[in-house]
């Protein structure tokens, strides 16, 4: 049986290595779009902020690992570009190499995740806008941060990333400025929750 799996950060990794204890003698390879595999981006601000100082510790299982570990094949700077489930493949680019082949599944795994939800509005383009999904988004923050030592930050959604970016940013002594939608902070929790976040943010300084 060979196995296809689409994506390698947290589920897609977590499928490759409980396929694997499921069946031995299974091919499994995993297809991943980025540079890194195996990372939870809660954590992302905390290395912005200075309170992890290794960027390696947001990715501790990588490519080796799981093929030592598990004997999956995992491939990197690799996108998949379309699927024919009639014949059971994937096209799929290297995008080191611009190359392109074709490899077939007798199952396959879709763990994609997901993205930043960037708002349509002008500027949103620019040099100094970001989005924190990665840990290439990670590393671009932190960079312009120590190149370019801001005094404000915008942040543009209030879950549960925006509220530790905003904490970490804080940490560094930004102006923090954030920006929800919704008629409260952290909308996914009840307002009488909600309340006590805002509270915090704006005692230590967070605008909201």
């Amino acid at each position: 049986m060979r196995l296809l799996i689409i994506g390698g950060v947290a589920a897609g990794t977590s499928a490759a290595s409980k396929a694997r204890r499921n069946n031995e003698k299974a091919e499994i390879v995993l297809y991943e779009k980025g540079p890194d595999i195996s990372y939870a981006s809660c954590d992302t601000p905390y290395f912005i902020g200075g309170l992890i100082k290794d960027i390696e510790t947001l990715t501790p299982r990588g490519v080796d690992f799981f093929k030592k570990r598990y004997n999956v094949d995992v491939k990197i700077c690799h996108e998949v570009e379309a699927i024919d489930l009639k014949t059971r493949s994937l096209t799929i680019r290297n995008l080191e190499t611009d190359e392109t082949f074709t490899d077939h599944y007798d199952k396959l795994i879709i763990s994609t995740g997901a993205r930043s939800v960037v708002p349509p509005i002008p500027g949103a383009g620019q040099d100094h806008v970001f989005s924190l999904r990665t840990i290439q988004d990670t590393l671009k923050i932190d960079s312009f941060i120590k190149n370019n030592k801001p005094q404000t930050a915008a942040i543009i959604g209030s879950g549960s990333i925006g509220m530790e970016l905003a904490e970490n940013l804080s940490r560094l002594g930004l102006d923090i400025h954030v920006i929800e939608m919704a008629p409260q902070i952290n909308p996914a929790l009840d307002p009488d929750m909600s309340v006590h976040i805002e509270k915090h943010l704006n005692d230590h300084g967070v605008q909201t």
